[in-house]
């Protein structure tokens, strides 16, 4: 955190230094085309001072152009953070050698040579604006900026009584120069600081609200998934008492009346009896998945009692879909889980299954159910494999996302693949997505119980 904080808080100075130095461009642009006006008539060093203007304006360009590049994000701030100290760090060289040319031009102190050290202590006094959290940089360029003056204080005009003044107003001025930017960077800082802090926490709100609205969300759903499977074994209930009816008639007929009845008859009660038997089946599905989870404790079974329920429930649909299903469970290893919720995982997976299946205009659609046991981590993989279209890498990252669906509005909601990952993760395990063989593989991986 402290790490991130800091990096911010550098980038933004950085951001800064090389934002301002748009302005710091057109400012020497402008003194240059002063100075040049303050030389138009001294004939003796204007060659001179021309040459260094044209410089001047030449960086300053540069400065502006690099400025106005990293604003509209064409070249990084690292390569515009450089280019702007060269440029500053050059400019006062040549304002320092134009600020030579400039006193030696003048034979006594007139209005221009004022203006002359006016401009200078601006430029210098300016720099603390752009300058001043690059230490380097606004020392270089305030010492070349005032090495005109000290020139002049000692060497062209030595013997004046005025000389010792303007050398210590010189030092004043580079010790003030740099008193004020140690204020003007700390209150920089503290102003990056406090956007961080801001920036912070408006996220932290943000995710809070959004974590809310999930919740939320969830919460919805969760109730009509309560109410849905409250009438779920409503009905359950009420379809066992008349198919128990049935089962008990054609069982009495079959064993009873045996000596009665016509094979043709007895096949015809073999299929209601068998029908009426799956019929069973479907409904304690139904009654189990109805069931609340967290009322039911974990127990030890094996792998294949726990995919009984969700693959009976699928056996009809898969023969009726011309789905070419295989299961494999070789060593049947033992797990200590929540029944129902590891129920409900496969039957989450089974059924996105098919829906990629049928989806897919392929003639070949093939399902797989394996089961592999890993002891040496002791471990089982419960593998759900289907022969449909690769999972794209931009949708692989976001499939146990909340809400996140590849299906059409209105049939799924997308909590199927986030509500299986938690259900894993309370079992001890967790469910994930890999390419198998070639193939699309959701893998659940629990932990098992050694004998």
């Amino acid at each position: 955190m402290y790490q991130e904080k800091k990096q911010y808080i550098e980038d933004q100075l950085s951001n800064d230094y090389v934002v301002k130095a748009q302005n710091s461009s057109i400012a020497f642009l402008l003194g240059a085309l002063l100075y040049f006006f303050l030389h138009r008539e001294h004939d003796k060093y204007q060659v001179y001072i021309i040459i260094l203007l044209v410089g001047i304006v030449i960086l300053s360009i540069l400065r502006l152009y690099n400025a106005n590049r990293y604003i509209n994000k064409k070249v990084p701030l690292q390569d515009a953070v450089k280019i702007a100290s060269f440029s500053a760090i050059f400019n006062g060289l040549l304002w320092s050698a134009v600020g030579i040319f400039s006193i030696l031009s003048f034979d006594t102190v007139s209005v221009q040579i004022i203006i002359t050290f006016i401009i200078l202590i601006s430029f210098s006094a300016g720099s603390l604006l752009t300058l001043s959290h690059r230490w380097p940089v606004l020392m270089i360029f305030n010492f070349s900026i005032l090495c005109p003056q000290v020139f002049y204080a000692f060497y062209h005009r030595s013997g004046d009584g005025g000389s010792l003044w303007l050398l210590a107003y010189t030092a004043v001025n580079i010790l003030y120069i740099f008193r004020q930017a140690n204020v003007v960077q700390s209150e920089l800082k503290m102003r990056f600081i406090s956007e961080y802090d801001l920036k912070e926490s408006l996220e932290a709100i943000a995710l809070s609200k959004k974590t809310l609205e999930v919740e939320s969300i969830k919460t919805f759903h969760a109730s009509r998934l309560s109410s849905l499977g409250e009438m779920a074994g409503g009905v359950a209930h009420e379809i066992n008492n008349p198919l128990t009816i049935i089962q008990g008639i054609t069982k009495s007929i079959m064993v009873h009346d045996q000596l009665k009845i016509d094979d043709q008859t007895r096949e015809k009660l073999g299929k209601i009896h068998a029908a009426s038997q799956r019929i069973a089946k479907i409904v304690k599905g139904m009654k189990t998945i109805s069931s609340k989870h967290d009322q039911i404790e974990h127990e030890e079974l094996k792998v294949s009692k726990a995919l009984e329920l969700s693959l009976g429930l699928f056996e009809e649909r898969l023969k009726n879909e011309s789905v070419t299903f295989r299961y494999e469970n070789s060593t049947d290893p033992t797990i200590r889980c929540n029944p129902q919720q590891i129920s409900q995982i496969i039957i989450n997976l089974l059924s996105n299954a098919l829906d990629a299946l049928l989806k897919n205009d392929s003639q070949s659609h093939n399902l797989d159910v394996l089961v592999i046991e890993d002891k040496a981590n002791q471990a089982v993989d419960i593998r759900v494999i289907n022969s449909g279209p690769l999972i794209d890498s931009e949708i692989e990252t976001k499939i146990f996302e909340p809400f996140f669906s590849t299906k059409s509005l209105g049939k799924g909601t997308g909590l199927g693949l986030s509500i299986s990952q938690t259900l894993a993760g309370n079992n001890g395990g967790y469910l994930s997505y890999e390419v198998y063989q070639g193939k699309v593989c959701f893998k659940l991986r629990l932990p098992t119980v050694t004998a």
